[in-house]
C-alpha cells in the first residue's frame, strides 16, 4: 500500500457457526492511534481505533515493515442504535452494528432515503446496502437522474448488477428512448451485457437503429447479434430491418461473413427472412458456389433452398 493507506483484514467470530471476514483499504488517518512512521518502522506494539457512527473497533498487537497483526474488540454505539430505533428501523444487534460499522453505513444514508421518500428500510436491508456499496451519494445521484426506486432491495440490485450513474447517463445520451428506462430494464440490460459502446454502434448505423427499445437490446445481447452483421446487411441485402429480424438472423447464424460471401457471389438483395431460411436449411456459400459452377448462376433464394432440401448436389 502507499504511505497514507493500508489494507486491513479483520475476521470476526460470533459463535461456532457464524464468522465474517472484512478486508478493505483504509487511510492511515482513519485508524486513530496509528501513524505511517509506526507502520514503516521496526516491529513494535501498536494500538488503534476505527470509529464510525454505528460503533468502534479497538485493536492492539504489533506492527512494522508495513505489516501487523493482533486482536480487536467491538463496541456498538448506543446513540446510533437509538437513532435507528427512533426512526422505526432498529435497534441493530451487536453483529448487525458491527456489519454497519465495517460497511460505512451512517446517518447520512438513512437520511437520504427518508428525504427522497423511500420505504423505510429494516436493519438487514441497511446491512445489505452497506455491503454492496449503496451510499447516500448513490441514492441522491439516482434521484437527480430521475430514479427513485421502489425499495432498498432495488438499490442493492442496482449495485450488485453494476447499474451506476455513469451507465445511466451514457445510455440516456444515446437516445431519447433510453432516457427514462425502468429499473427492471436497466438491471436486465446490465445482466445481459448491453454496453453503451454496443448501443452507440447500433445507433450510428442509421435513424431506424437510434430508438431501439431496451427489450430489443437485451435480445440482441442474449442471442449475440453483432453490429457488423447489421452493417453487412445494410450494405448488401434489401428490405427494412426490424429488431425481430436482427434477433432471428443472430439465432440462426447469419453473420457478417455469411452475408459478405453471398454478396461476393452476386447475391445482394436477399431479405432477412430469406437469409434465415437459407441458414436454417443449410445453404452455405460453398453450396451456392457449387451451383454456379454447374451453370446455375441466377437462382432465387427459394430455388436454392428447394434444391438443398431435395438433397441436390451438383456433379463436379
Amino acid at each position: 500500500m502507499g504511505a497514507d493507506s493500508v489494507q486491513l483484514t479483520i475476521e470476526a467470530h460470533w459463535d461456532s457457526r457464524s464468522r465474517s471476514m472484512w478486508s478493505n483499504d483504509y487511510r492511515v488517518d482513519e485508524l486513530s492511534g496509528l501513524s505511517p512512521q509506526q507502520l514503516a518502522g521496526g516491529r513494535s506494539p501498536a494500538r488503534f481505533a476505527l470509529v464510525r457512527e454505528p460503533g468502534r473497533l479497538d485493536c492492539g498487537g504489533t506492527a512494522g515493515g508495513w505489516r501487523g497483526e493482533g486482536t480487536c474488540g467491538f463496541a456498538p454505539d448506543a446513540g446510533f442504535a437509538s437513532y435507528l430505533a427512533a426512526r422505526g428501523i432498529g435497534p441493530p444487534s451487536r453483529q448487525q452494528a458491527y456489519a454497519l460499522t465495517m460497511s460505512r453505513v451512517g446517518r447520512d444514508l438513512v437520511q437520504s432515503m427518508a428525504e427522497i421518500g423511500y420505504v423505510r428500510p429494516n436493519v438487514d436491508q441497511l446491512v445489505a446496502m452497506g455491503i454492496h456499496g449503496v451510499t447516500a451519494d448513490f441514492v441522491r445521484g439516482l434521484a437527480r437522474s430521475g430514479y427513485r426506486l421502489g425499495s432498498a432491495d432495488d438499490l442493492v440490485a442496482f449495485r450488485i448488477h453494476g447499474v451506476d450513474l455513469d451507465y445511466i447517463r451514457e445510455m440516456a445520451a444515446i437516445s431519447p428512448r433510453l432516457q427514462h428506462l425502468s429499473a427492471d430494464d436497466l438491471v436486465s440490460m446490465r445482466i445481459h451485457g448491453v454496453e453503451p459502446e454496443f448501443v452507440r454502434e447500433m445507433a450510428a448505423m442509421g435513424p431506424e437503429f437510434r430508438n431501439v427499445a431496451a427489450d430489443d437490446l437485451v435480445a440482441f445481447a442474449i442471442h449475440g447479434a453483432k453490429p457488423d452483421m447489421v452493417r453487412a446487411y445494410v450494405r448488401n441485402a434489401s428490405g427494412k430491418l426490424e429488431a425481430d429480424d436482427i434477433v432471428a438472423m443472430a439465432i440462426h447464424g447469419v453473420t457478417a461473413n455469411y452475408i459478405e460471401q453471398l454478396a461476393a457471389l452476386g447475391y445482394r438483395n436477399f431479405t432477412a427472412d430469406q437469409l434465415v431460411a437459407m441458414r436454417i436449411h443449410g445453404v452455405t456459400p460453398d453450396y451456392v458456389r457449387s451451383l454456379q459452377a454447374a451453370g446455375m448462376a441466377h437462382l432465387s433464394s427459394d430455388e436454392i433452398v428447394r434444391l438443398r432440401l431435395a438433397g441436390f448436389s451438383p456433379r463436379r
